[in-house]
């Protein structure tokens, strides 16, 4: 008996060490208000000391963008939380709008204060989405694509009902931002109004990235990820394995345009080239953008990476 009640009490600590850790794992990856994932970001992606360094507060078009003025907008999502979103209007009446989803722990204005300015320019509105548990936007666990993804559908509602029914609409996303509207683009809610997809640096799916980055600081994927994701599915209520985009843009049917930096160790850049091959679209192409990081690759590569989705306007803009 007394063997017994070793073996149980052992069992118990162990389980209760394990659910700690997971739990533990769990609110720094998904807390708005955690601090450990920038700290590992810097660990894990790795500057290249020989690669171009690029300082976004002395960036023209950084500043440019600073100096501009947004119309605010407003939805409430099925879970009852107020997104908010920020639009830079063209200069010139359009009909063309640029969904901008942002990645990981940034926010629309943040991601793109450097991008904006090339889809301005070009006479287009610049729509820039604060998702959930980030910038203006309430919530307080981040949906790794899961959520965001179905609040960017209600985006694109609110966007055809409030400029135009007919307008044309480019989805751009970064990272997590990335995921997001390629889980968009695989569902078949999608509207005709999206005419092509830019998908910059986004993972295969939240649990392919966890796993990857645990791997890289040699941290044991079982038994705490997998206790994570428990808290996970009980918390926010979907497992890390639902955010899967290789599924996602294998049904996609509109024109995709896959970005990765040729140096990226947070989001591998190998997870790009498999996103390419699994999308089921005619119309694809992948651009791997030589000395760029993780989420670098227009700031590093601004004139190939403009040219690229300027292919994609010619062909797929009216």
């Amino acid at each position: 008996m007394k063997k017994t009640g070793r073996i149980i009490a052992a069992t118990a600590a162990v389980t209760g060490f394990i659910g700690g850790a997971g739990y533990t794992v769990f609110r720094e990856i998904m807390h708005r208000n955690a601090t450990l994932p920038e700290k590992l970001s810097s660990i894990i992606n790795k500057k290249d000391e020989t690669a171009p360094a690029f300082d976004a507060a002395h960036d023209e078009r950084a500043i440019w963008f600073e100096q501009q003025t947004f119309e605010s907008f407003e939805i409430v999502n099925s879970r009852g939380l107020k997104l908010r979103a920020h639009l830079l209007r063209a200069d010139d009446p359009s009909d063309v709008y640029v969904f901008a989803s942002h990645g990981y722990r940034n926010h629309g204005r943040g991601e793109f204060n450097v991008m904006a300015k090339f889809y301005h320019d070009k006479g287009y509105n610049v729509f820039m989405i604060d998702h959930q548990a980030a910038g203006e936007s309430e919530g307080t666990y981040i949906g790794f694509g899961y959520h965001e993804s179905r609040d960017g559908l209600l985006w694109l509602d609110f966007m055809k009902k409030t400029f135009d029914e007919h307008i044309q609409i480019i989805l751009h996303g970064v990272s997590m931002g990335s995921a997001t509207v390629m889980l968009m683009s695989g569902n078949e809610a999608l509207p005709e109004n999206v005419k092509f997809t830019v998908a910059d640096c986004g993972y295969t799916s939240a649990w392919n990235q966890f796993s990857h980055n645990f791997k890289s600081m040699h941290a044991p994927v079982f038994p705490v990820l997998y206790a994570a994701n428990f808290f996970n599915k009980r918390i926010s209520g979907f497992d890390f394995r639902d955010t899967d985009t290789k599924d996602a843009v294998s049904r996609a049917k509109l024109p995709m345009l896959f970005i990765h930096g040729a140096k990226d160790d947070f989001v591998p850049t190998c997870m790009g080239s498999q996103l390419y091959a699994f999308c089921g679209s005619e119309h694809k192409e992948l651009y791997i953008a030589p000395d760029a990081a993780h989420a670098e690759s227009y700031p590093v590569q601004s004139k190939e990476y403009e040219a690229r989705i300027n292919s994609f306007i010619d062909k797929y803009i009216g």
